[in-house]
């Protein structure tokens, strides 16, 4: 039985399929007012509005030209956000009708910071055009965010392709004050191709019915004239609209917010499949898309011969990448009614076939496949920006956080917070297999754990700054090469002390290390919340002593009333005055040479993707605290924070009120947890965290 997991149209159920043989009937019929009738509020329901939802006989790209056509006039100032390949559609399409289009484009598999959104709409646009869910990287926009800051700084027109993502996830198109939306019944509506769905609002339907429209089929205008009447302007896709009734029908019997919830599951079971065969999705946890999963293939593989592996031995059909990804990535589609067995098959086969249409070395070198008696091969580089892509891969097969990631040891090692010297990134291969990695360098003890004198430097991996860490090895055999090698470079260094610092209490190889004669030393714990123990606001208020609580809910009220939250991105403008209390804190705790503001603010712009930089703001835009997180697929790492004392004149403490935007930030990214590091132990406790102990694993001597 095949498994179709291409990026649409995609498979549609056999109930549906059969509603397609339902008899014909006019489209000027009280029949057809009646089918039209039932369809258009449950349509309204996945948009999120009360405003006219009009089916267009016609793809998604003819949704999005009619938008174009009706809404924007030659030499209308457009801004358009671009993720990948779609984006780009949209912006030709515009430009077709004659409006002047700018581009403010995002690397592929990245989004664009909304604060460069609102920095280019000061400038004075008619609309801006917007991809929520980009189909060609497996990237999905924040579009909420994005909407409501628009709204905040311009009246233009919003535009918005969603054709893989109404049905998947919420669009909030009224709340957000959008003017126009497209889909399409393709996607994760699981129907036949043949109609785009275009939601409109009462404003862009004036405009529509101003002069200087460029389409007569694609009208909306005309359109929702004719939906007011309860038929369309032409001849629909009446089989297309049976199927989608029924559709509908299942969606409305599941449950709205169930069936987005389920798509979320499914996207998820996916990536983390694709990663256990040791592949790299490409977004960051935080964009990644519900309905598209985009997997970039390791070197030599090419991915248009795997995806006929995959379709010719496996029965598997995939997406193979647009544009510039064409050869190294393929997508992966999960929309609509999907049984999560099959994205666990789907991933098993595209390891399978990519074991049979590449060697793990090399493309035809006709090497053996590397077994558990391949001889183990140690080495490394002295730079991060020498490693491979499967160092990535060994970091997210092992679900180790992002302080292992190469873009974060890169960026470190271009802008450490506290001094390291000696950089090594140790690696073990097996058959060419990265199956043991560890970042090494030489470093202070600030904390004064680990009895080092002042100014005494011990060879430790990784940095002090990674608050929770794991030990990057595949098995045993791996782990005594990784220990061995570790030893030789302390030996080299001539370090007085050696080691893996900030594991995990409960880590499975820690047993394993203290029988090859390393030496357990106690850390100060990291404090963790958990979702499950916080699952929404009013869950977690309740969890909380009485007397914690109605103080907790006090200071919120005021906090209401006198200042506001913002995320930012690392581009922020703003970045170093935030930053600056950061650094007045740690001088307050006794660390005053830590979190120098330009030094870490380049380590964080370089870092980029999941930064996150929550601020509690006055309202007379007075910073008042300010935390950064690192946002990981389940984790949300509180990595450093800071806050203003001493004002007799506030209400409210703002570090109370950055906690709770930082618990809202978990709940926003569905993150699972967060986690954070030392100090304020009695203020976490009332807050319901819980103390997981670290260690350090200090090596014998050699």
């Amino acid at each position: 039985m095949r498994n179709y997991r291409v990026t649409g149209p995609v498979e549609v159920p056999q109930h549906t399929l059969a509603a397609m043989s339902t008899r014909m009937v006019s489209h000027r019929s009280a029949a057809f007012r009646e089918l039209i009738g039932a369809i258009t509020p449950r349509l309204g329901m996945l948009f999120g509005t009360e405003s006219a939802v009009l089916p267009l006989t016609c793809s998604g790209t003819g949704g999005l030209e009619a938008v174009a056509a009706s809404l924007l006039r030659p030499g209308d100032r457009v801004l358009s956000v671009q993720l990948g390949y779609f984006g780009e559609r949209f912006a030709d399409i515009a430009a077709h009708h004659g409006a002047l289009i700018d581009v403010l484009a995002a690397p592929w598999g990245q989004i664009v910071p909304t604060e460069r959104i609102t920095e280019r709409l000061a400038l004075g646009y008619d609309a801006v055009l917007l991809t929520h869910n980009e189909t060609s990287t497996g990237v999905v926009a924040p579009l909420g965010e994005w909407a409501r800051a628009i709204r905040a700084v311009s009246d233009c027109l919003i535009l918005v392709d969603a054709v893989s993502s109404v049905a998947a996830t919420e669009i909030g198109f009224d709340a957000l004050g959008l003017d126009a939306v497209v889909t399409v019944t393709q996607k994760a509506l699981a129907c036949p191709p043949g109609l785009s769905l275009v939601a409109a609002s009462e404003r862009a339907l004036a405009r529509a019915a101003e002069p200087g429209e460029g389409s007569y089929y694609l009208s909306l205008a005309r359109a929702a004239e004719h939906a007011r009447l309860g038929t369309t302007v032409y001849t629909p896709a009446l089989s297309v609209l049976y199927a989608l009734d029924t559709a509908l029908a299942e969606i409305e019997k599941e449950g709205v917010e169930t069936v987005w919830e389920r798509h979320d599951r499914t996207a998820l079971r996916c990536r983390e499949a694709l990663r256990a065969q040791g592949l790299t999705v490409v977004p960051d946890e935080a964009n990644s898309s519900p309905t598209v999963t985009a997997v970039r293939l390791p070197a030599p593989a090419d991915a248009e011969r795997v995806r006929e592996v995959l379709a010719a031995e496996h029965d598997v059909w995939v997406s193979s990448g647009r544009g510039p990804w064409k050869s190294e990535v393929l997508r992966i589609g999960h929309m609509g009614p999907v049984d999560p067995d099959d994205v666990d098959a789907c991933a098993l086969a595209i390891g399978a076939a990519l074991r049979s249409t590449v060697s793990p070395r090399t493309a035809g070198s006709g090497a053996p496949r590397a077994t558990e008696t391949t001889p183990l091969v140690t080495g490394g580089t002295d730079t991060a920006d020498a490693l491979a892509p499967d160092w990535d891969a060994l970091v997210a097969r092992l679900d180790a956080p992002v302080f292992h990631t190469r873009a974060f040891l890169s960026a470190y090692e271009h802008h450490p917070v506290q001094r390291i010297s000696a950089p090594r990134y140790l690696e073990v291969r097996r058959g060419g297999e990265l199956v043991a990695a560890a970042p090494t360098y030489l470093q202070g003890d600030p904390l004064g754990l680990l009895g080092l004198a002042d100014g005494e430097q011990a060879l430790l991996s990784p940095m002090w700054h990674s608050p929770d860490s794991r030990l990057l090895t595949a098995d045993e055999e791996a782990l005594d090469a990784l220990s061995a090698a570790f030893g030789d470079r302390a030996t080299e260094l001539s370090a007085p002390l050696w080691g893996f610092v900030n594991l995990s209490d409960d880590s499975p190889l820690l047993p394993s290390l203290a029988r090859r004669g390393f030496r357990r030393q106690e850390l100060v714990p990291r404090w963790t919340l958990h979702r499950s123990d916080a699952p929404d606001g009013d869950t977690y208020l309740a969890g909380m002593r009485r007397s914690v609580r109605r103080d907790y809910q006090r200071q919120l009220r005021r906090y209401a009333e006198h200042a506001n939250a913002f995320v930012h991105g690392a581009r922020y403008p703003g970045l170093v005055p935030l930053l600056e209390l950061i650094a007045a804190s740690a001088a307050r705790a006794g660390s005053p040479k830590y979190y120098d503001p330009q030094r870490l603010a380049a380590f964080l712009r370089e870092l980029d993707g999941p930064v996150r930089v929550v601020e509690v703001r006055e309202n007379n835009g007075e910073p008042l605290a300010v935390a950064v997180c690192f946002l990981e697929s389940r984790r949300l790492q509180a990595w450093a924070g800071g806050y203003v004392r001493g004002r007799p004149d506030l209400t409210f403490s703002p570090y109370y009120a950055l906690w709770w935007e930082i618990v809202r930030l978990m709940w926003a990214t569905r993150a699972d947890s967060i986690e954070c590091g030392r100090l304020n132990e009695t203020f976490k406790e009332k807050m319901l965290l819980s103390p997981q102990r670290l260690v350090a694993m200090i090596g014998p001597s050699n």
